[in-house]
């Protein structure tokens, strides 16, 4: 009986340790996790001089870019159009009336005739 008590004894000496050596695994890893994220180098900041002047290049490519896109309209030639419209007025083409246009291409479908 001794004997047994002295077997069991051993095995919940080892069934206590087994079970405190899972505990402090599992403790340790929670550990190694914790000082993972705190020890974890923080993301590069960003200097925001570098940023600025970054910034302002990239205006000043995009300004010279739409410059030289920019197309300035020249101005017609409104003398010639001033005298097309004066001399349509003082030739007598303005005078004459035009065909009516509604009449334009129709043909009489009457049966009647004119001579009757």
């Amino acid at each position: 009986m001794q004997k047994s008590i002295t077997k069991s004894k051993a095995r919940m000496k080892r069934r206590m340790e087994g079970m405190m050596d899972r505990k402090v695994q599992a403790v340790n890893k929670r550990l190694d996790a914790f000082e993972l994220r705190v020890l974890e180098p923080p993301a590069p900041s960003i200097d925001l001089s570098s940023f600025q002047a970054e910034l302002a290049s990239l205006r000043a490519d995009a300004d010279a870019i739409l410059s030289t896109r920019t197309i300035k309209p020249q101005a017609a030639p409104t003398a010639l159009a001033d005298d097309t419209v004066l001399d349509a007025l003082f030739s007598g083409i303005a005078e004459k009336e035009p065909m009516p246009t509604h009449t334009k291409g129709k043909r009489h479908r009457s049966s009647r005739t004119d001579e009757e």
